[in-house]
């Protein structure tokens, strides 16, 4: 837990009604785990206690959610968690040395990432896919790659899926989607202030968001209705943006094979677009 929301439990603890007390105990003796990606259900079940008495929690210990207290107590854990996942690059490693380091930064992020992932937060995102009329994708930078990846997937689904590289066209984008529609975004930092103005449009117009990020904390995070984390760790030669874009694109991967699984079981699609695709081949 970060020093400042330790300290503040501290003081608590002694005023706290024994169900607060077992909370807090339970948080604090598994601090550093991934308890902070369970939803309120599943953090209520594993303590064994009421999801309203996790509400109450939050609320007695000063967060105005069970979300705001999740996602600053997941900053600190995700900090703690670098060290313990991923190796240091540096020029003085030996040619193979650098290219196993790349690797296995690719294979801690997808292990990080997958051990993170809960059921509540898929079949929300899964819902949101399956309701939508129309989908808007969004991404900037080295974000603009999944985000073409993401629409060329959806492309083989019945969703109607849009994406642009440009940035004013998908701010443009932005304002034609309504809440009948849904938005995935895709960002590493999740503060990039371009790609929360797109957020905040799609705030003022109620689309309904998914948001893939690396930082739990950031502040695309709290403008959306669903996000997706990966873990990723910035170093010397920023192996992050190989790293985090690896699991970026499985989650990408994994919402389309939930929404082909579950909402496209007619295989038509597929059928149709492999059969041009196949036409270009020799």
């Amino acid at each position: 837990m970060e020093k400042e929301v330790y300290n503040r439990l501290e003081a608590l603890y002694p005023e706290m009604s024994p169900t607060d007390k077992k909370i807090y105990n339970y948080l604090k003796h598994n601090e550093g785990s991934d308890l902070f990606y369970l939803s309120i259900q599943e953090l209520a079940k594993k303590i064994d206690v009421s999801p309203s008495a996790i509400s109450r929690f939050t609320k007695h210990v000063g967060f105005s959610n069970y979300q705001e207290m999740r996602l600053t107590l997941a900053q600190s854990t995700d900090e703690k968690k670098e060290e313990l996942f991923f190796p240091e690059i540096n020029e003085h490693d030996s040619i193979l040395n650098i290219a196993k380091g790349t690797f296995q930064n690719g294979i801690g992020s997808l292990t990080s990432t997958l051990s993170m992932l809960n059921e509540d937060s898929l079949s929300k995102a899964l819902t949101i896919l399956s309701k939508a009329k129309k989908c808007g994708v969004f991404g900037l930078g080295s974000s603009r790659i999944i985000g073409e990846s993401a629409c060329q997937r959806f492309l083989r689904t019945s969703l109607d899926t849009r994406f642009f590289s440009d940035y004013h066209m998908q701010l443009m984008l932005s304002g034609t989607l309504g809440k009948e529609d849904c938005a995935l975004i895709i960002s590493h930092t999740g503060k990039n202030k371009d790609i929360l103005r797109i957020a905040d449009i799609l705030y003022e117009n109620k689309v309904p968001t998914i948001v893939i990020t690396s930082c739990a904390s950031a502040p695309l995070v709290r403008k959306c209705d669903v996000f997706l984390f990966c873990v990723s760790e910035e170093t010397k030669f920023r192996p992050e943006a190989i790293s985090s874009s690896i699991s970026h694109l499985m989650l990408v991967d994994t919402l389309f094979t939930l929404y082909a699984t579950k909402i496209d079981s007619n295989p038509e699609y597929f059928t149709k677009i492999r059969k041009i695709v196949n036409s270009t081949r020799l």
